[in-house]
């Protein structure tokens, strides 16, 4: 259950603390965001490359090492692959099977995304009413002040 705030009742370095508070999580919320279009980047990729390899058999390829490290290879049978299921361990798949363990993740991703979107949505309103009401503060201290002035 949320619990709602009279932004109004707030002093302004509460708004101060809140409205970093709040970008601070929209930061975190947008890396998060990113991270996984960058996750569903590379399992497009490795569909892509498991159609590729059917044009690939009997011709020499690159097998990486490590990131700077490359082996020459031939691909033996364009019908099976290792496919990383989590925490290091593989699993011989055919194509059609490992494609569809990269479509079911990507699935996974993509509701994933709709979700941290929402999130971000309702957080940048947040942020904005935050905004609102300490314009709001600024301007009835400047009017207070103004008054023993006058």
């Amino acid at each position: 259950m949320s619990q709602r705030i009279d932004l109004g009742q707030l002093h302004p370095q509460q708004l101060v603390e809140l409205k970093k508070s709040t970008e601070e999580e929209v930061t975190h919320f947008t890396s998060s965001l990113q991270a996984l279009q960058t996750a569903q980047s590379k399992l497009k990729d490795c569909i892509s490359s498991i159609d590729n390899m059917k044009s690939q058999q009997d011709k020499q390829l690159l097998v990486p090492l490590t990131s700077s490290l490359y082996l020459p290879g031939k691909v033996q049978d364009p019908e099976k692959f290792l496919v990383d299921i989590g925490t290091g361990y593989y699993v011989e798949k055919t194509s059609e099977d490992a494609k569809r363990v990269y479509t079911s993740k990507i699935t996974k991703l993509n509701e994933d995304s709709a979700k941290l979107k929402e999130i971000l949505v309702q957080k940048n309103e947040i942020l904005n009413q935050l905004n609102m009401a300490l314009r709001t503060k600024v301007l009835q201290m400047e009017k207070e002040n103004a008054k023993p002035a006058a």
